[in-house]
């Protein structure tokens, strides 16, 4: 979120582009001279000083971690790291002449002695994966390292997190440097986020490395070389890990291990959300809540911008707009609506002046008159980031000169959490940090803060190395300051920047795009490549932040939306109106359409989002993932998978009514006619504006709740399961239910219902976990449904045509005869 000005700053001092790495200018690695082997790791001496350490975490984990000119560092430390302790794999280690081999049950690593470069192989096949192309190489003057790696003739490559580019990165060039791009189009990079984590792929196999380098790093996958990719950094260790496959879904996981898995969100997150920038007075917030009840549009959620606050300032309220906050918020949540604050990290550079008083206790006074008292308690703490100089750093953010909180201090990390007691005690439900890469409207590129330093550990360490993990270490802080403030609830933070690991502490919206078709369009590939890059929970302002959406684009935003985790509509200050009512009530009925099937599917989504907890696989994914052998499915980025059984093809342009489909194999039916297709290719779909192309993948039985107008307004009753036969006449499901609410899942508070359908026998099992829902209904429909059938359940023939039992905790038959 930006005003012209910022815009200005960014254009000016934005990010700066990939550039190509040249090897020539760097010295490699000298040839394998000596190794030591210890229970979990071979260490390599090089020619020239170099240590190189090759360590085993799992049978499909390796960590490669090499110093150039030295002994490696005995601090090791990364904040995208969760699990460092693990338990060392049975490996083997060989030599002869030419190389070290260090064999695991999925992986064999080959260290070839001179020149010395590493190969990954597949431990059964003994087939080449990955494999330095040349040795890893330095530059002793500037401190970059870089690897590069053989480039497969059908090498594909996905992942990086953010990025405003096409799913299959394939000759592209991208670097990671945490930027504010406001108004990002495709092509636009850096972005708003840094996620050194790719997976290759070739011949339907796949790999995964992980460069934990939180500099500037780029990766460079044959814009450069027909020969080789590249990932390198401007700056500290050459340390990755290799991920085998050849499952993508099991390298997910295997991240997800690694770097922390989602906690799951309160599940009113999965709910509808209305924003702008920004909804003030009190008054106009109540007015936008009220328009959605009366019009009988489903609402979960009102976000705050910026204008709430005391003068932009963190941590106050603007009294004259919202005078009585808690009030505010019992009002709309006694209608549903909970709210959601944004909360920027840039604290007001405001010394008290002699005799002021506290900003969030008179806001009526002038501002020369005033104190504030986030700034106050920052300064006493010495929380602040400081110049090499020992002076504290000064931006300009929202509120004018402010400071930054250096979140690597524990101390000041853990007041930084506390301080949102000034939300959560008037009764907000969440936070939305922005502005997080961090954003300084002097200078967006970072050049002139090259000398602030960061406590990191007492090393004290550059920002060029920071700046990256800036906003994963602010929302570490808020997600536990939530914690605390509101004991055994869910804490609910959104982010715009992150580093990898940002996934345990936050979910993500894409930042400040734009009302266009090419940004609708855009979107889907970046949800997707986010899904793959460990970050499950995504979602982009519908309808755009900046610019104005007719009713056709933003129809058909919605009809991207409705499947997204985060499903917000939000718009700039200058912005028309997005709304859903905006364009006439022929617009609005599509939409509260869409916003109504997605209220019914939440039993469905919540259950695939309890899988991205579970197994660090997305909701929203490529059909790449489910369908990787599928090679026709490696560039396609139109088309989406939410969950494992609906697909989705939106139409991402203006004036059509119609497009290609491509179905994987299989059975599919259309969700709205039931017609039954045959995967495989491509078939044409007619889809007027109120139609977006939707199929269940045959196999699967769909839960389906009643309609609401938020989450918890009535229970999930009756439960409905609707089943789509595969090509034998079978489908499965499981269904995941938990109170939504607090932590007690983790604590097995939880209920997990295994549903199976095989030539008209319905099983039911006995559900897994703690938790027990209020007795309901279970529905039962077949499709398409089979006539004139009678119904037995357990044993006992049953009249009526609905195939309809009450859920008691216990198994049960169905039998359609």
């Amino acid at each position: 979120m930006k005003n012209l000005l910022a815009c200005v700053w960014c254009c000016a001092f934005g990010p700066v582009a990939a550039m190509a790495v040249d090897l020539a200018g760097m010295r490699p690695i000298g040839p394998l001279e000596s190794f030591v082997k210890s229970d979990s790791a071979v260490t390599v001496a090089c020619a020239g000083g170099s240590r190189v350490r090759i360590a085993i975490l799992a049978p499909d984990l390796i960590r490669v971690r090499a110093a150039f000119l030295g002994e490696l560092p005995e601090r090791d430390h990364s904040w995208a790291i969760e699990k460092t302790s693990w338990d060392t794999p049975r490996w083997d280690l060989a030599e002869d002449a030419g190389a070290l081999r260090i064999t695991t049950a999925e992986v064999e690593v080959v260290l070839y002695r001179s020149p010395f470069r590493i190969e990954f192989r597949d431990a059964k096949s003994r087939r080449p994966i990955n494999s330095d192309q040349q040795p890893m190489r330095f530059d002793p003057r500037t401190g970059a390292v870089a690897a590069a790696r053989k480039l497969g003739f059908d090498e594909h490559f996905y992942g990086l997190g953010e990025k405003a580019a096409r799913l299959d990165k394939r000759r592209g060039e991208f670097t990671m440097w945490n930027s504010d791009t406001f108004g990002y189009q495709e092509g636009t990079d850096p972005v708003y986020q840094s996620i050194p984590f790719y997976i290759g792929w070739q011949g339907g196999a796949a790999y995964g490395i992980f460069f934990d380098n939180s500099y500037r790093t780029h990766f460079d996958f044959g814009a450069s070389s027909q020969e080789y990719a590249v990932f390198s950094a401007e700056g500290g260790e050459m340390n990755y890990y290799f991920f085998q496959g050849p499952s993508i879904r099991k390298i997910l996981a295997r991240y997800a291990d690694l770097t922390g898995h989602m906690p799951l969100p309160p599940m009113w997150a999965l709910g509808n959300q209305q924003s702008r920038y920004s909804y003030y007075p009190a008054s106009v917030a109540e007015e936008v809540v009220r328009k959605y009840r009366t019009d009988d549009l489903p609402l979960d959620v009102l976000h705050l911008d910026i204008h709430f606050m005391n003068g932009f300032r963190p941590f106050t309220w603007d009294t004259s707009r919202f005078p009585d906050p808690r009030a505010f918020t019992a009002g709309l949540r006694s209608q549903g609506v909970k709210v959601v604050t944004i909360v920027d990290p840039g604290i007001k550079y405001q010394p008290p002046a002699p005799g002021a008083r506290d900003a969030a206790a008179h806001p009526e006074l002038a501002p020369q008159d005033r104190s504030y008292y986030a700034y106050n308690q920052g300064k006493a703490g010495d929380y602040f980031l400081k110049r090499k100089d020992g002076g504290t750093y000064i931006a300009r953010v929202w509120p004018g000169d402010s400071v930054f909180v250096d979140y690597t201090l524990e101390a000041a990390a853990r007041w930084w959490g506390d301080m949102h007691r000034a939300y959560t005690a008037n009764g907000v439900a969440g936070i939305w940090n922005d502005m997080n890469e961090p954003s300084d409207f002097n200078d967006q590129s970072g050049k002139s803060q090259a000398d602030v330093i960061t406590y990191d550990g007492g090393t004290y360490s550059s920002y060029a190395k920071n700046r990256n993990v800036f906003a994963l270490n602010e929302a570490r802080a808020t997600y536990q300051g939530l914690e605390r403030l509101l004991p055994n609830q869910r804490p609910y933070v959104i982010t715009r920047a992150g580093y990898a690991g940002i996934q345990r502490y936050a979910t993500m919206w894409a930042g400040d795009n734009r009302s266009t078709w090419d940004a609708l369009a855009l979107s889907l590939p970046m949800f997707m490549t986010l899904g793959l890059s460990g970050e499950p929970f995504v979602g982009a302002d519908i309808g755009g932040f900046i610019g104005r959406a007719d009713a056709e684009l933003l129809v058909r935003w919605y009809e991207v939306g409705f499947l997204t985790p985060f499903c917000r509509n939000h718009a700039d200050m200058a912005s028309y109106d997005h709304e859903p009512w905006r364009y006439g009530a022929y617009y609005e009925n599509i939409i509260r359409k869409y916003l109504k099937l997605r209220y019914r599917l939440l039993p469905y989504l919540y259950t695939a989002l309890e899988e991205s907890h579970r197994t660090g696989v997305p909701l929203l994914r490529p059909l790449l993932l489910d369908y990787q052998d599928d090679a026709d499915t490696l560039a396609v980025d139109d088309e989406f998978l939410a969950g494992g059984d609906l697909l989705a093809a939106p139409i991402l342009k203006p004036n059509l009514t119609s497009r290609l489909v491509y179905l994987p194999a299989g059975v599919w039916y259309d969700y709205w006619t039931g017609a039954r297709h045959q995967g495989g290719g491509m078939i044409q779909v007619d889809a007027p504006l109120e139609t977006v192309p939707l199929f269940v993948r045959g196999g699967a039985i769909l839960p389906l709740g009643p309609e609401m107008n938020y989450v918890g307004e009535k229970p999930f009753a009756p439960l409905r399961f609707e089943i789509y036969p595969d090509a034998r006449g079978e489908a499965s499901a499981s269904l995941y239910e938990d109170d939504g609410l607090t932590e007690d899942y983790l604590r097995g508070a939880f209920r997990r219902t295994a549903l199976t359908y095989r030539r008209g026998l319905i099983s039911v099992s006995a559900p897994e976990g703690g938790y027990r829902p209020a007795s309901r209904d279970f529905v039962f429909t077949v499709h398409p449904s089979p006539a004139g059938r009678q119904i037995v359940i357990d044993g006992k023939p049953r009249a009526g045509a609905a195939a309809r039992l009450t859920d008691d905790g216990r198994a049960h038959r169905i039998e359609l005869r």
